[in-house]
């Protein structure tokens, strides 16, 4: 079968243009009968205007030669360099590995200082039992129907210049479409880690209006949702998870892993491991995984409040500015906050460990994200405990009982693992659940933001609350000791008075405190 083929318009940068002269000098000296081709991501992106250093070159070899691996094609490539006075690098060669989504044995080589990824074209084979396939040589059609998307599936060949499609992928790109080469359900079934690369590309792609091909989203049922769960490692759900969230738009992944009933059936749920026999410590076995959505009997609706809190709290996030000044890590752990509180909202219970099994086992987080977002948890939980209202927090004047409130909240998100906008984050969520239901059930985003940038501004206008954690104290623990007698066990309980005091009267002198501890240190 013939490509459809177009020339690439867009301008290859200089550094890019030098890696594909020395591959194509090399194929040329060394008279190896194959052709070369970029492959995937960087046909892609190139494409859309988009910028890609993932230059994965796929090596044909001519009929009746003698074929032409990547890892012999990669030391073929460090000869060369090392012979026109470059650097030498090593070739790496990446062995087949279910972990890190590598399939078959590839060789990578840093070329002109860019890393470059060299494999033969291939076709591949799959069982029942496992995602990685059984590889054979192959043609590029072949090639391309064996990738995971249309989209990834073009060619950029180095010897004619042309952008070469085997699928749709030109059509789709136009038309935005994610879709598979192949029938979807056959697709998944070989590996269903596709199905969570294909919403996280909606989340990546989402400002130029990616979409996922009906087809897709309508294979989706409880067996493939099965076989989902027997053939990918929670290790790499996690880090799927961990992509879409930190992607342009997280909300539209959302949608989709809620439509496709992988948030519900497998992503927010409590992983249970097995306890090691004779042991104290856990296996690394799965005992059972509750759904989260099935804990309660009134799971349903509060999937529903999950939802509409995604779809309109995600994207304040970044009108309210919160979103720019967050590592990856937080904003992972500011989306699964907003995916969770609406189960934990008004807990009377521990949730301890059915928080750390759904973030540690069954998204396989760092123990750290875990205990922040337990934090937010807890610090939303002391708000509703309270029954803080939006308006009291919009006051021109904050009264104390208020000012004690969001102090408590405060005190609960004064933890390393915390970030510091934490707070913002809190009340962002609870104004929506608690005092905003009309806007989360019809409001945009420029309205949320709005309200709540209003009642922000008056939080920030009080002279030390939001930065009470942050203040010098004018007495420290050990002072309190040697000075005024407190007790070592008490310390820590003092020092959280003293603090609040000075939010409550930040007017006050270190005289005036000194004097209010030899008082008492009454509140």
């Amino acid at each position: 079968m013939l490509p459809r083929v177009m020339r690439l318009e867009a301008a290859i940068s200089p550094a890019h243009q030098k890696v594909f002269d020395v591959l194509l000098s090399v194929a040329a000296e060394s008279k190896l009968e194959a052709t070369l081709r970029v492959a995937g991501g960087w046909v892609r992106d190139m494409l859309l205007g988009l910028h890609s250093n993932d230059i994965d070159i796929a090596i044909e070899t001519h009929p009746n030669a003698e074929p032409v691996t990547g890892e012999a094609f990669a030391h073929h490539v460090s000869k060369y360099q090392l012979f026109h006075g470059d650097r030498s690098h090593k070739v790496s060669v990446i062995r087949s590995n279910p972990a890190l989504s590598k399939h078959i044995e590839t060789a990578t080589l840093r070329v002109n200082e860019i890393p470059v990824e060299f494999c033969a074209l291939r076709s591949d084979v799959y069982t029942d039992e496992s995602r990685i396939p059984q590889v054979h040589p192959a043609a590029p059609l072949e090639d391309a129907q064996r990738r995971d998307f249309t989209i990834n599936a073009l060619f950029y060949n180095l010897h004619t210049g042309m952008v070469e499609d085997y699928t749709t992928g030109l059509e789709d790109l136009r038309l935005r479409i994610i879709r598979c080469p192949l029938e979807p359900r056959t697709t998944f079934t070989d590996d269903p880690l596709r199905l969570l690369r294909g919403v996280r590309f909606v989340g990546q792609l989402g400002a130029l209006n990616f979409s996922l091909d009906e087809l897709i989203t309508n294979c989706v049922d409880d067996s493939l949702l099965d076989v989902l769960q027997l053939k990918v490692s929670r290790e790499r759900i996690g880090k799927e998870f961990v992509k879409m969230m930190t992607a342009a738009h997280p909300e539209r992944c959302i949608a989709l892993l809620h439509d496709m009933h992988i948030l519900q059936h497998i992503l927010l749920a409590s992983v249970v491991m097995r306890q090691a026999p004779g042991k104290k410590q856990l296996s690394s076995e799965v005992d059972r995984v509750d759904k989260l959505i099935d804990l309660y009997p009134d799971g349903s609706k509060r999937m529903e409040t999950v939802m509409r809190l995604s779809s309109v709290g995600l994207p304040c996030l970044v009108n309210i500015g919160a979103a720019a000044e967050l590592t990856e890590e937080q904003r992972v752990e500011v989306a699964l906050f907003f995916l969770l509180i609406p189960f934990f909202r008004g807990a009377t219970e521990s949730i301890d460990e059915t928080v750390r099994n759904v973030c540690v086992n069954g998204l396989k987080l760092p123990v750290a994200s875990y205990d922040c977002v337990r934090r937010l948890i807890d610090a939303y939980n002391q708000l509703y405990e309270q029954s803080v209202t939006m308006d009291e927090l919009a006051v021109g004047t904050l009264h104390p009982e208020t000012v004690r409130k969001v102090f408590d909240a405060l005190s609960t998100l004064n933890d390393t693992r915390v970030f510091s906008h934490a707070l913002r984050v809190v009340l962002l969520a609870y104004m929506l659940i608690e005092e905003s239901a009309h806007q989360l059930s019809g409001g945009t985003p420029q309205q949320v933001t709005k309200n709540f940038s209003a009642v922000w501004a008056r939080l920030v206008q009080h002279p030390v609350l939001l930065g009470v954690f942050q203040l010098s104290l004018p007495v420290n623990g050990k002072s309190l000791q040697e000075v005024y007698g407190i007790p070592p066990k008490n310390v820590g309980a003092t020092l959280l008075k003293m603090r609040l005091k000075l939010v409550l009267c930040p007017q006050m002198t270190p005289d005036d405190v000194a004097q209010w501890l030899r008082e008492g240190a009454k509140i």
